[in-house]
């Protein structure tokens, strides 16, 4: 709360305080004339005998006078009242203040405890596949494995390449070679993928996000790890990661010059580049834009 809704909510306050002592001031000034009257009739006790009309007129008038003070007390337990009210309200609003802020702060809290424990999730996922090489029997574990995927799908893409030039283009090349590596890869892939989509879904979706949460995963990507995922998004299995690539830049730190031909950095929007300094003042083509 500002200091200047603070002092709107103080002047209602303010107010009511003066006009309580402006009738206060009122109800001092009626006693002090009963007062006045009564004490000068009880030092001329003989003058007031003689002026029995006199005390009629002043019993008359002190009716009133009496009656106007009762208004005067009723008129001042109702601005106490109001008064009082107004402080409660006004503790009641800072009160429901403190408590969004505590909610605001217990829900970041738990935002924050998913986030690293979905963090430990996803290194888990990646330290637990495993490769075992058909030809040398070599187990490779852990992230080391998506540098395996990365020289699966050069060689499936060379494959390819040697074949279909120059009658297929490299975007033609690529699907075709992505499909054959999803069908070798899937098993070990296919859990990766969907944990890290919904790890950006949780992220995108959380009110409580801070835009480190995303750098944080980014930063737990390898090159390996950004190249395959930079091919899942072309493909049509990754369609739906594009947006959160775009959104937050995923592929900020992609090494381009390793992509299996220049132009597949045309298939996704600049923006999932962020400031790629590998893309720097290289003329990218927009993803709706005609492709050899």
């Amino acid at each position: 709360m500002n200091e200047k809704a603070a002092d709107k909510k103080r002047a209602p306050a303010s107010i009511s305080w003066k006009f309580l002592f402006s009738l206060i001031a009122l109800a001092a000034i009626a006693l002090l004339f009963v007062v006045s009257v009564f004490y000068h009739g009880a030092s001329n006790v003989e003058t007031f005998k003689s002026l029995g009309p006199w005390g009629d007129f002043a019993a008359g008038l002190l009716n009133p006078v009496l009656t106007f003070l009762s208004f005067i007390g009723v008129l001042v337990t109702i601005v106490l009242q109001r008064i009082e009210l107004s402080e409660s309200r006004l503790e009641l609003e800072r009160s429901a203040d403190a408590l969004e802020a505590q909610i605001r702060s217990i829900n970041l809290q738990s935002f924050e405890s998913t986030f690293f424990q979905m963090l430990s999730v996803h290194n888990s996922i990646v330290n637990s596949i495993d490769l075992v090489s058909s030809e040398t029997s070599v187990t490779t574990n852990g992230r080391d494995c998506f540098r395996v995927f990365y020289t699966r799908l050069t060689k499936i893409y060379r494959d390819n390449e040697k074949k279909g030039q120059p009658k297929h283009g490299p975007s033609k090349i690529l699907d075709v070679s992505y499909r054959v590596f999803w069908k070798d890869s899937q098993l070990e892939l296919g859990h990766y993928f969907r944990f890290l989509y919904n790890f950006f879904r949780l992220i995108d979706e959380s009110a409580e996000a801070r835009p480190y949460h995303a750098k944080l995963i980014r930063s737990q990507l390898s090159d390996q790890e950004l190249l395959i995922l930079f091919y899942n998004c072309t493909s049509e299995q990754g369609k739906n990661f594009r947006k959160y690539a775009v959104k937050y830049e995923i592929f900020d730190n992609l090494p381009t010059v390793r992509l299996l031909h220049p132009t597949h950095a045309d298939l996704i929007d600049r923006a999932a580049f962020g400031q790629n300094p590998m893309l720097t003042g290289r003329d990218v083509r927009m993803p709706n834009q005609e492709r050899g």
